[in-house]
């Protein structure tokens, strides 16, 4: 394979020369989605990530598995969009910057992939467990809990880290006799044993095996929420079932906003691993890369990407009202603290 993974799994204009002769389209995408749409979607993404944050650990909010897996994500989507926000303005191509920039760059990709990576798995993660609070209700109440859920969490992250870390030693400074710095790909990282072994492992473990499992988890919830309604039906012809009705009512929502979140995920992911694939395709047959093309669809992939990392906020304040009501108490008691220090 003529390129480094990383390279082909992030699609990012960090490469370590720069292209003679950059088509117009090119320069025009590049601008457009890093300099306008990336800052525009991370800002509104940590904005909404950060409440988040203060919502997920609010003590009413604590105590339920599933809500300490969406913290971990929250997590997960700030450090990776301030990442990828930072990475769209600094290039290896650009040798006039500072040394320090160089530096970020060379770390900088294996953490936004190592942020990126436990976001999927915990996506993973709270997708089976609420499929086993919805089919098995019994055992969700012993397997469900914060305690396992901060194991599970732990675990992933561990998993991630190993996996993740043979990137940072991919990429090397190298400074010319002018005192000019640029990025270039290490020996270890070029060697064709690397690139097509760990290559392999890293997109099996990373991508296609979550994707699985999220498509076959999340086809088993909706057929679930499918069930749930019809029962549902049921239960209002009774008056004395009120209370479980309104039970199921709020799980069901619960599951209904997994299952949203799950499936927003997988339609940002997919354009990126349909391009991953396409380019690994091209590149095990020795075809010729229409290299511009796929930089223009790199960023494009890059920003939907992006993009699922800001939108979970939204997604719980239109479903869960629990969030809603958590929310309005935090900005009550702000407002009421700070009118208080304005009359003291």
């Amino acid at each position: 394979m003529e390129s480094n993974f990383t390279e082909v799994l992030t699609m990012t204009d960090n490469s370590t020369m720069a292209m003679p002769g950059v088509p117009e389209s090119l320069e025009t995408t590049r601008y457009i989605v890093q300099k306008i749409l990336v800052p525009f979607v991370a800002a509104i993404g940590l904005l909404g990530n950060s409440l988040n944050v203060l919502v997920l650990r609010h003590s009413f909010m604590k105590g339920i598995s599933t809500n300490f897996y969406l913290f971990i994500l929250c997590l997960a989507d700030i450090f990776y969009l301030i990442l990828s926000l930072s990475l769209s303005f600094k290039h290896c191509s650009d040798t006039d910057q500072h040394i320090s920039a160089f530096y970020f760059i060379v770390y900088a990709r294996p953490l936004t992939d190592l942020s990126g990576n436990i976001a999927v798995w915990i996506t993973v993660a709270f997708t089976i467990e609420r499929y086993i609070g919805v089919r098995l209700p019994m055992k969700g109440k012993i397997w469900c809990t914060v305690r396992k859920a901060k194991i599970v969490s732990f675990v992933i992250f561990v998993f991630c880290l190993v996996n993740t870390f043979p990137e940072f030693f991919e990429m090397e400074i190298i400074t010319n006799q002018y005192g000019r710095h640029r990025c270039e790909y290490t020996t270890f990282a070029q060697h064709s044993n690397y690139q097509i072994g760990y290559y392999w492992w890293f997109v099996t473990i990373f991508t296609f095996v979550p994707f699985s499992c999220l498509f076959l988890f999340n086809g088993l919830l909706i057929r679930s929420l499918l069930e749930a309604k019809k029962s549902r039906k049921q239960l209002l012809k009774w008056e004395s079932k009120q209370a479980s009705l309104k039970y199921k009512r709020e799980q069901h929502k619960v599951t209904l906003m997994l299952v949203t979140i799950v499936i927003i995920f997988l339609l940002c992911q997919l354009p990126w691993t349909i391009l991953l694939l396409y380019r690994t395709y091209l590149s095990e047959r020795d075809l010729p890369e229409p290299i511009n093309d796929i930089r223009i669809a790199g960023n494009v992939c890059n920003l939907l990407v992006q993009l699922n990392a800001s939108v979970n906020f939204y997604l719980y304040s239109f479903f869960s009202k629990k969030f809603r009501k958590t929310l309005k108490r935090i900005f009550c008691v702000w407002k009421s603290d700070m009118e208080q220090t304005t009359i003291v």
